[in-house]
């Protein structure tokens, strides 16, 4: 078809043509007739006005006798036979200014009342003399006949002029129809379906073979040759493009692309394929993809394979194919059919890509949020989920579960005596010896710090337990020697039996918990099973959270500031909020201690609203001093978060303080953000819109979806002081900390790292892209007014 000839409209040139011709002949006819017919209206009134001048005439004869001879009779006669003979209503003849005679016939309602028109007066001469005037008529014509008369006349000229008008229009619409309108609309028509690219051309009417349409259909046939030729030119250089752009792109895609035929044999493949798969081109045209299967999808699987690119043309998934080294890969596929015009498949394009890092990156974060970096050990989500197989199981066989929780004694005294690394070498030490107690059904879990959880599957017999127990503690008492330095430690372990002490997860946990406190209590390094009457621990805490509520009202609660550095510039930007409280019997409490047992009896809830008002309370103050501007950031717990008021809260902390909400940062522990999903969106979406930033604490340690982390819109990934803390000695550590700095890059989050103690873990962090740092190198926690100083001497 022609590109670029528009498609007829609903009315064509030629009908326009056609229609503005006839319309201008019937405005040229309407105009003769009606002047035609004025002309004829004006001839039929003379001929009527030269009758009845001829008719008193010739009774002007009869009436000058008549006046002349004085007789009445005669003049009556006269009179009578001119009413009689003509259209005239009246008459009357007079003799030397006397009636003579007088004759009328009745008038019609129309002239009586409407034509009052004087009569008209005729002068009578003497028969013998013409010049003397002996008398005179006075007659009133029937005006109405008269004019009737007049419109019969021009009303058949009308008539007759009409048909002739008509007949004239007809005859130039056929002619015009026949010879100009047909051809040319054939022309057009048959214009509108034929392909210039094909060569055809218009024919030429024989009856206009030698005129002006002749010539017209011949430049057209010429045009569409020239714009054939055009056409077939630029045709083969786009043709020409698209095949060296689709070769070049063929050639020097990243992705592997393999070309098949109908019977399955490889015709050709890129330079793509030969990097992923180790076959050069050579090897395998002609081949059979199969020789790349690697035995790990079964034929069910290529079943499925076949019918999608028979019934839908594609597939899309993944396929693990093995290398001419032998090694086995992942790869993701999509697979297109190629046909011909009679639908049949001539070929299959199969696109793919290695997929290796990508797997191995998905099993390492998979790794990472259901175990323990350090120790490798299963974290309390993937110990969770394995106590409620091991509990329906229990339950089906009638068996129990014992659940023993593992303190290590006076371990903060070998981290901060000896340094973290040595703390963590002795942690994967007291590892390899509880793996000497399990078996493949039992679970060891890592709580954090120096505890541990051990189930033991389908055991509750005390004595077993006891064996167990006892060769624990024996195991872990034995020394450690590293780096020189012998290290003795021993444990407290508290043991929970399952259904006695506990129907579900948590509470067999806290109840093994409270034996752990028992066993520590009674002199650390033994271990003691939970009773119901074990209350020393309970009574301990119990006071303890008493003095907890009245540390809020009588103000024991103090802030405490860590600075945060900028990495690129070295100045500080921030401060982390941390909560500190002074005991008035106990001194300084660790936040270890009476945080969780706050979040437990719920007052976490009004501490951290006074954490929140406070720490506003001081930035503003800082902010007035002229202290530069400076991010405070503030750990929000999940039972804050989880209340309906966090909102109002902090509206009304940053509201009463004046300090802006833009340097507010929140932090949240991953665990936090998985839990109420779509509340802690809203929640999070609400706070960002006062300008609030937020930041997940600890990130690594815990269970998080990284589409959650898309959606929440969170600002920054705050890496765990326990990836940073041996990144120059150990391996994983360096690639976990890479991992979430290239996550972060990724989801143009920010990144900050906790626990830089060094200038060596400083250097490998910048290295790698760290945005922010937080330790004790750049400085400890420390009172307000100490971390002013520190800012107004140019320090910070």
């Amino acid at each position: 078809m022609l590109p670029h000839l528009p498609l007829p409209s609903k009315r064509s040139l030629l009908s326009m043509t056609l229609l503005v011709v006839g319309l201008a002949s019937v405005l040229v006819a309407t105009l003769f007739i009606l002047i035609t017919l004025a002309l004829t209206h004006g001839r039929a009134e003379d001929q009527a006005t030269k009758r009845l001048n001829e008719l008193i005439d010739s009774t002007s004869v009869m009436a000058s006798v008549a006046c002349f001879a004085n007789d009445a009779t005669l003049a009556a006669e006269t009179a009578n036979a001119l009413i009689k003979h003509s259209d005239v209503l009246s008459i009357s003849i007079y003799s030397n200014n006397e009636k003579l005679a007088t004759a009328s016939r009745p008038r019609p309602p129309l002239i009586a009342n409407q034509h009052k028109a004087a009569p008209l007066r005729h002068a009578i001469h003497s028969p013998f003399d013409p010049t003397e005037i002996i008398g005179e008529i006075q007659l009133t014509p029937n005006w109405q006949e008269i004019h009737k008369t007049v419109r019969d006349d021009v009303r058949h000229a009308a008539t007759i002029l009409i048909l002739v008008a008509t007949g004239i229009v007809a005859v130039i619409g056929a002619v015009i129809t026949l010879l100009v309108v047909r051809p040319v609309k054939s022309i057009s028509d048959r214009l509108h379906s034929i392909s210039a690219t094909t060569g055809e051309k218009l024919h030429v009417p024989a009856a206009h073979a030698k005129n002006e349409l002749g010539r017209l259909v011949e430049d057209i046939n010429d045009l569409l040759g020239r714009f054939q030729v055009e056409h077939e030119s630029r045709l083969q250089r786009v043709v020409t493009e698209k095949l060296s752009l689709a070769a070049e792109v063929f050639k020097n895609s990243q992705e592997g692309i393999m070309i098949t035929n109908r019977q399955n044999e490889i015709v050709t493949v890129n330079r793509a394929f030969s990097q992923i798969t180790g076959y050069s081109e050579a090897e395998v045209i002609g081949k059979d993809p199969r020789l790349l299967a690697s035995g790990r999808q079964n034929s069910d699987f290529y079943k499925k394979l076949w019918n999608s690119l028979l019934t839908e043309g594609f597939w899309k998934g993944e396929l693990w194919n093995r290398r001419k080294n032998g090694e086995i890969i992942p790869k993701w596929f999509s697979i297109n059919t190629v046909k011909n015009e009679a639908g049949e498949i001539v070929n299959h394009v199969a696109i793919f890509s290695d997929i290796s890092e990508r797997k191995k990156a998905e099993e390492r974060i998979e790794f990472l949020a259901h175990h323990d970096p350090l120790t490798k050990l299963p974290n309390r989500v993937l110990l969770r989920d394995r106590f409620s197989h091991a509990c329906a199981s229990a339950l089906r066989e009638g068996s129990g579960i014992t659940m023993m929780f593992i303190d290590l004694d006076n371990f903060k005294n070998i981290n901060d005596s000896f340094g973290h690394h040595a703390g963590d070498k002795l942690l994967t030490t007291i590892v390899e010896r509880l793996h000497g107690f399990i078996r493949e059904a039992d679970t060891i879990s890592r709580q954090g710090g120096d505890e541990f959880i051990v189930m033991l599957s389908n055991i509750r017999e005390q004595d077993v337990v006891t064996r167990i127990a006892k060769k624990m503690l024996d195991a872990l008492a034995a020394p450690v020697i590293f780096e020189g330095n012998t290290f003795a430690i021993s444990a407290s372990i508290g043991i929970s039996l399952f259904p006695d002490d506990g129907q579900d997860f948590d509470e067999l946990l806290r109840n093994a918990d409270d034996a752990m406190y028992d066993a520590k209590s009674s002199g650390k390094n033994g271990y003691r099973f939970f009773t119901k009457t074990m209350s020393r621990d309970a009574r301990r805490r119990l006071h303890l959270q008493v003095d907890l509520r009245n540390a809020l009202e009588n103000g024991e609660f103090q802030l405490y500031y860590q600075p945060q550095s900028d990495l690129a510039s070295g100045k500080m930007i921030g401060v982390e909020a941390l909560l500190r409280w002074h005991h008035p019997t106990l001194g300084m409490v660790s936040p270890s201690h009476f945080i969780p047992l706050a979040e437990e009896c719920g007052l976490i809830v009004p501490i951290g609203q006074w954490v929140l008002e406070e720490a506003c309370r001081q930035g503003a103050q800082w902010q007035k001093s002229g202290m530069p501007p400076l991010v405070v950031a503030v750990n929000i717990s999940a039972l804050q978060f989880s209340r309906g008021d966090l909102v109002e809260i902090i509206e009304r902390a940053l509201r009463d303080s004046g300090f802006p909400a833009r340097q507010l940062e929140i932090e949240i522990t991953e665990s936090l953000l998985m839990r109420n999903l779509d509340g802690t969106r809203e929640t999070i979406q609400r706070l960002k819109k006062l300008g609030i930033q937020f930041a997940i604490d600890d990130f690594g340690t815990g269970y998080s979806s990284l589409s959650s982390l898309k959606t929440m819109k969170v600002n920054k990934l705050k890496i765990d002081q326990s990836f940073v803390r041996d990144i120059g000695h150990d391996a994983d550590d360096l690639a976990i900390v890479r991992a979430i700095i290239q996550l972060g890059k990724t989801l143009q989050l920010r990144v900050i790292a906790e626990g830089v103690e060094t200038l060596e873990q400083l250097d490998i962090l910048r290295k790698h892209g760290c945005d922010e740092v937080q330790g004790y190198y750049f400085g400890q926690p420390q009172p307000p007014e100490n971390l002013q100083a520190l800012l107004m001497t140019g320090k910070g």
